[in-house]
């Protein structure tokens, strides 16, 4: 995405949120801090990938933990316990005179025992707010030292976090021992059960921002996880998982009733959506590496086969036929379609997959979308500029097509 003016930043912004839904399972976090995502890399670029997201994700978290604390005002609950003093010229406290009794047979006599009050914000409320401040702000000053928009946003999250560290009961709480941030989640939720603090107050939603299933599909992880990088892969990365909402999108409208597992956007050897439309099993892979089994071609020295894993693709499935159609997310088209579409009649050729349908996908900033292609025989390739202002509907008009196109195909074979 580089260096983008605002229209294009719209752009991505209106893309990003309307696939935000299907998105977000696979960006959802383990928990707070700087945790490690639970996603099993296949590269390099993919542990840059993964650590992009997690920092994001990390700073958004920062960011809600902010505005939530900063609401806070006097909903810090307290806790009073009871404390023996000795005064010496006035009594000023409940007098305990059994006591007062043994001071004066001990020979004691200018010690007046009083029993008070005394009032202590150690709970574990204020501990827990106290350790995410702590946190908060590590994550805000680590990318304070970067540069572009995330640096100049952390700069001012790290002012605006150390302004509130630097206020009671907060300042006298940093050196305070407390157990790990989950423990005191836990606590501060355990607390709210039990009607100790208001249920669904500020406290109960940062202890479920904390304990947060590392698998739930949200509705929203937040804009700051979306901030976008200078990093052209992260930026590729990010088209893809987009198309990936779209995509759920598209085929949960033709079966409302379809199954959507995040789990795969893990595991690739596992359908990612499974449904059915017209009598038809669809399923929807991402990143669908069991293709590389039946590749054609294989490397000289390794014998290994060439591997063939294009972004998506979908199963179609009916009495006695199956079908594929390949898609793959092009962010970067750098050499012009032709580029996209000898990639795509590349896995043809290694797969052998006939009759053969395969989509190009890129990303128009323009208000029309583009469809062009080649065709030879059963075989197609075509490459779609689907602009980012509405991919949600193209994609639902898409699969509609596609899908209904390929049965009423075999149903006329069928039928001959």
């Amino acid at each position: 995405m580089g260096a983008i003016n605002a229209l294009e930043h719209g752009l991505w912004k209106a893309a990003l949120t309307s696939s935000l839904g299907p998105l977000s399972a696979y960006l959802s976090p383990q928990n707070y801090g700087l945790s490690r995502i639970g996603l099993a890399a296949s590269s390099v670029t993919d542990d840059d990938f993964h650590a992009m997201i997690q920092g994001r994700i990390d700073l958004g978290r920062a960011s809600t933990v902010a505005a939530l604390i900063q609401g806070l005002g006097s909903e810090i609950p307290q806790i009073y316990r009871h404390a023996v003093h000795y005064s010496v010229d006035r009594i000023d406290g409940v007098l305990m005179v059994p006591r007062l009794v043994r001071e004066r047979a001990a020979g004691r006599s200018d010690r007046i025992p009083v029993l008070r009050v005394a009032r202590f914000s150690e709970t574990p409320e204020a501990l827990f707010v106290s350790e995410l401040l702590r946190l908060s702000t590590g994550v805000a000053t680590a990318w304070g030292r970067s540069s572009g928009a995330e640096g100049v946003y952390a700069r001012d999250l790290e002012g605006r976090l150390r302004i509130l560290e630097s206020q009671q009961p907060w300042a006298a709480l940093r050196a305070v021992p407390r157990a790990s941030l989950r423990s005191l989640a836990s606590s501060v939720k355990t607390r709210a059960v039990a009607g100790w603090t208001a249920r669904g107050a500020t406290f109960e939603t940062l202890a479920d921002l904390v304990l947060g299933d590392a698998q739930s599909v949200s509705a929203d992880p937040g804009p700051i996880a979306f901030m976008l990088s200078e990093d052209e892969r992260y930026a590729d990365r990010i088209f893809e998982l987009v198309c990936i909402g779209w995509l759920l999108l598209g085929l949960k409208k033709l079966d409302p009733k379809g199954r959507i597992d995040p789990y795969a956007l893990k595991r690739s050897s596992k359908p990612l959506f499974s449904g059915s439309w017209k009598g038809v099993v669809i399923r929807l892979h991402y990143q669908a590496g069991y293709f590389s089994q039946s590749a054609r071609y294989g490397w000289r020295r390794s014998g290994a086969g060439l591997r063939a894993i294009p972004d998506y693709s979908i199963e179609l499935e009916g009495r006695g036929w199956r079908r594929s159609v390949l898609l793959d997310a092009k962010n970067r088209v750098l050499s012009g379609p032709s580029e996209v579409i000898y990639k795509l009649l590349g896995y043809q050729e290694n797969l052998g997959i006939s009759p053969y349908l395969a989509i190009g996908i890129a990303p128009s900033y323009g208000a029309r979308c583009d469809l062009d292609g080649v065709r030879f025989g059963d075989r197609s390739a075509m490459i779609a500029k689907v602009p980012l202002s509405y991919g949600r509907r193209f994609f639902e008009r898409m699969a509609t097509v596609v899908i209904d196109r390929i049965i009423t195909s075999q149903n006329e074979i069928d039928a001959t």
